[in-house]
């Protein structure tokens, strides 16, 4: 494993080690954490164009590194950082912030805890989860492969639980309307499902191409999820 310093690069960046893998780069914030804790408490979580590790523990979560999937080079990366900065559940009296942050550009929640990419700024930016998603992935599923689906244009490599209200919300699934109360995980693949009958999905998308989902939102908080996923080739 290839080892550099992102500071060597830019000697305005703070000190981070870049490891180069066969399948990305990853930046670490904390240093030979995998050395103090055991594989089954890492969760890679994707989060727009990256992806995050988190430590999870029975008592607190930590974000430990993000990785940059190739074939993104070094400069890519350095570039990324430069520009871009990551917040992960810090909070104070007043709510949820981002540090030396300008424009908070992206917010997912894993395990009910903010996970933000914002631009760097010389502000601390205060703002509110609801209505993000909430994210539920098997750990270091996907890195190096393609995803199961693309959310309002983001790659997923696993399935977000999705909560829907039936007497407003609307779902379009292959040009059909359907009545659901959320969407989640069954047996690795996307799954609609009712309130009384939540062993078992009434709609699974179980072809093996990419899903395409576009939710959007309406002035009176309404929503609309609209899937498209192709029929698989012969």
């Amino acid at each position: 494993m290839k080892r550099i310093q992102i500071a060597d690069f830019d000697r305005r960046m703070p000190s981070i080690e870049l490891r180069e893998t066969t399948h990305y780069y990853e930046a670490v914030f904390v240093p030979d954490y995998e050395e103090h804790y055991p594989s089954t408490q890492v969760r890679t979580i994707q989060l727009a164009d990256i992806c995050v590790n988190l430590i999870v523990m029975p008592e607190k979560t930590y974000l430990v590194s993000a990785l940059f999937l190739k074939p993104v080079e070094v400069t890519d990366v350095v570039a990324w950082m430069r520009l871009y900065t990551i917040s992960f559940a810090q909070a104070d009296a007043s709510g949820y912030y981002v540090e030396q942050a300008d424009e908070i550009l992206e917010i997912v929640l894993y395990q009910g805890n903010p996970i933000v990419i914002a631009t760097r700024g010389d502000d601390r930016l205060y703002y509110e989860t609801k209505g993000a998603i909430e994210v539920r992935r098997a750990t270091n599923e996907g890195i190096g492969k393609k995803p199961l689906l693309y959310l309002n244009g983001e790659a997923w490599f696993g399935v977000p639980r999705l909560e829907f209200n039936p007497k407003q919300d609307e779902l379009h699934v292959n040009g059909t309307f359907l009545f659901a109360d959320y969407m989640d995980v069954y047996q690795g693949h996307v799954g609609f499902f009712r309130q009384g009958t939540p062993d078992l999905p009434i709609v699974l998308l179980v072809g093996q191409a990419i899903i395409e989902m576009e939710l959007t939102e309406n002035p009176d908080g309404s929503r609309i999820l609209v899937i498209e996923q192709p029929y698989d080739e012969a």
